[in-house]
């Protein structure tokens, strides 16, 4: 962000102490900080004075993040700092906490509101808004550390995080980088509405609707600040337009948000959530850590495209390479159909995949070159070793599929069209790792880094992962990033993980008659109330934004129509492949449970105590990548080299694990037509398939680098 001359003017004159109309005060502002935790006063504007509350880790320098922390309504400036202050010296930030007393600042008029209007309803100047206190401050604090930062974050909660989005709305601030609102009471909507309920009347035109929709915000929600009895929840017929409680009050701010956006005007602000936080600032606090200090983009960088386009360009290039795509079609014709029907008709149902296993392990031994291994849980490691160091490549694909160990995997084949369950859904991922590694072997193709040539167990189903969790849970797996196969169309290149939480929820109570036990706790009315709960709830988490979703999938339970059941049972289905969301959904589902058990037992009049068991189903991480990183580069220029056109989409696979950690992982496509997966009537047809491993071949290779320099003659 662009800094403006006047406040680099400002700060230099304030440090030499040469700006001849400076106050003895302001003369003072560029005494050092002190390290730790302490307090001065800031008189460098034309409002009051201010007693800053401060903390300076003792790793801080000259580029440390400046962070502004607003306090709430009890205008405790100390306590906020040192709330803040572990996470200050676990992140080296600066916390910088100007307090707004009420000798000054009588009312929400004066600080959250920003001091904009005065008693009557004008406009006051705007040097004596509370929101001009903040960029000279800035200064201020710049000169004291001596530092270059040139913009600072900004926090609130509560009252704070009302300051915070009428800052965003209304305040010159051109060196503002982040902002967090968190679990505001209620809020100055974007629209046309009187201030301080809208943007209208008095106040229309401050700043732009353009460029206040354009700074960074993020409004961070407790999923737990639902208390609709807080003494300090505004309730009235405005505020409860907006909602009834803090929780629903954000999200009808950001929806009016995208209303005023529309599709013309870009909107930077986001909702974030704080699972299991009800309305307290230090429980929050580390929930608003990657909003105010992450500036990652998922858009491709100029040069990461570049890179990835020259490095394919090289590899087409070499005639050893050339020659390994050739060999893959080659053995397309019979060796690797062969491979196919043996692996697709050894059932290899999620916990039962050994024999499917030790087939492909030999068949990978035969291939040569490989150190072939089966670890603990299943898993089939092939490791190829490369010339230097550096962490190794993983190319993966799942060894199990999703049906039962007694259904019929028979392969059936008309011409070119291969029927049998599982066919596509994996074997065909694991021949395309055996065409890998054959066609490396032939052409003895070396590279810098290992790479490995995984089939994994338990991907399908209720195995959630376990063959990835195995592998990324030894401390020293060395393996820098993940190439996945799985799915069927060529173009589709999934880079973002869909995360998944599954549970089966069991209430259970001592049941009896209908009529004579009446006042017993029924476990059924449990199970639709704390279904409605969480549908309540749920809803605007899944209403917009990056899509959350959530499926009440089975219901059990009950003996008859006169009988109160002794138990009622749920299985639940939550996905998102943003992690903050399905944290969110699982926090809410966790508490309309516990809500309705206490209510449930508080209102029983006869019998034993109702009980509820969490049973979990399996878990799937969410996770992305970083467009711009090599991986992603390489597997876009991959594909486009082959011709096809990619398509970033997210999915659930095998990637999701080592993603969520933060390894480069991607899924690409095993080649061929795949339809009608996890169905009995499943096929694979042999139509352009060379290009799944063709692909694996490229992207692995430049993930690995190749060790020679061996070219086509031209």
């Amino acid at each position: 962000m662009r800094v403006r001359p006047i406040y680099r003017l400002a700060s230099l004159l304030l440090c030499v102490g040469a700006f001849f109309v400076a106050s003895p005060a302001m003369a003072k502002a560029c005494e050092t900080l002190a390290t730790g935790s302490s307090q001065i006063v800031f008189s460098g504007w034309s409002g009051p004075k201010l007693r800053v509350f401060v903390h300076k880790p003792q790793t801080a320098g000259a580029n440390s993040r400046i962070l502004f922390v607003m306090h709430g309504v009890n205008r405790d400036g100390d306590r906020y700092r040192d709330e803040w202050r572990d996470l200050a010296d676990k992140h080296d930030l600066i916390i910088v906490v100007p307090t707004f007393g009420r000798a000054d600042f009588p009312t929400t008029d004066s600080y959250n509101f920003g001091n904009i209007l005065d008693k009557d309803g004008r406009k006051n100047p705007q040097a004596k808004w509370s929101f001009s206190a903040i960029e000279p401050l800035f200064d201020n604090i710049v000169c004291r550390i001596a530092g270059n930062q040139k913009g600072y974050a900004l926090y609130g909660h509560s009252a704070g995080g009302q300051f915070v989005h009428r800052y965003v709305a209304f305040a010159n601030a051109p060196r503002l980088e982040s902002a967090v609102a968190a679990n505001s009471g209620w809020y100055t909507m974007p629209d046309d509405g009187a201030f301080p309920y809208g943007w209208g009347g008095n106040v229309a035109g401050l700043v732009s609707a353009e460029k206040a929709l354009q700074r960074r915000l993020t409004i961070l929600l407790g999923t737990e600040d639902i208390d609709r009895n807080d003494p300090n929840l505004r309730i009235n017929e405005q505020a409860d337009k907006q909602g009834l409680t803090r929780f629903e009050r954000g999200h009808g701010f950001l929806a009016a948000a995208r209303k005023l956006a529309g599709r013309n005007m870009p909107l930077g602000w986001k909702i974030a959530y704080a699972p299991g936080i009800a309305h307290d600032n230090g429980g929050i606090a580390p929930f608003a850590i990657p909003h105010l200090l992450s500036s990652a983009t998922r858009t491709s960088t100029p040069d990461a495209v570049d890179a990835g386009k020259t490095a394919i360009a090289n590899l087409g290039l070499r005639k050893d390479i050339t020659a390994a795509m050739a060999t893959i079609v080659e053995l397309e014709r019979d060796w690797a159909i062969q491979r196919l029907i043996e692996l697709t008709e050894i059932p290899a149902p999620p916990f039962e995949e050994t024999a499917r296993g030790l087939a492909f392990a030999r068949m990978l031994r035969e291939i040569g070159g490989l150190d072939v291994k089966i670890d603990e849980v299943g898993n089939v490691i092939a490791r190829r070793k490369g010339s230097g160091a550096g962490s190794a490549v993983m190319v993966a694909a799942h060894l199990d599929t999703v049906f039962a160990k007694d259904v019929d995997v028979t392969v059936k084949r008309n011409g070119d069209r291969f029927t049998a369950p599982g066919i596509g859904d994996n074997s065909r991922g694991l021949v395309s790792l055996l065409l890998v590694a054959k066609a490396l072997a032939r052409h003895n193709i070396g590279t810098e880094r290992d790479i490995l040539l995984v089939g994994t167990v338990g991907e399908e189903g209720t195995g959630a992962l376990r063959g990835m969790r195995h592998i990324f849970a030894q401390a020293g797996h060395g393996i820098g990033s993940v190439i996945a196969i799985d799915g069927g169309e060529m173009g589709r290149l999934i880079d973002t993980a869909v995360g998944s939480n599954r549970y089966r929820v069991k209430f259970t109570g001592p049941g009896g008659h209908s009529y004579g036990a009446f006042g017993t706790v029924n476990p059924h009315h449990a199970t639709a109330r704390a279904i409605a709960r969480f549908l309540d709830r749920a809803e605007p988490v899944a209403a917009s934004g990056t899509k959350a979703t959530y499926s009440v999938a089975s219901l059990a339970g009950g003996l008859g129509i006169n009988v109160i059941p002794t138990d009622s049972a749920f299985e639940i289905d939550l996905r998102s492949s943003d992690a903050n969301r399905l944290s969110a959904l699982d926090s809410i589902l966790r508490s309309a449970i516990d809500a309705t058990l206490t209510n449930e037992n508080a209102g029983k009049e006869q019998g034993q105590l109702l009980a509820v068991e969490i049973k979990d189903l399996g878990k799937r991480p969410a996770g992305t990548n970083v467009i711009g990183s090599p991986l992603v580069a390489h597997a876009e220029a991959a594909l486009s080299y082959l011709g096809i056109e990619p398509s970033r989409n997210a999915s659930s696979t095998d990637a999701n694990l080592p993603m969520s950690l933060g390894i480069p992982s991607i899924t690409i496509s095993r080649g061929g037509i795949s339809e009608r997966s996890h169905s009995a009537d499943e096929y694979w047809i042999a139509k352009d398939q060379h290009l799944g491993p063709q692909a694996a071949l490229l992207i692995g290779l430049l993930e690995a680098r190749v060790a020679n320099e061996e070219r086509v003659q031209k």
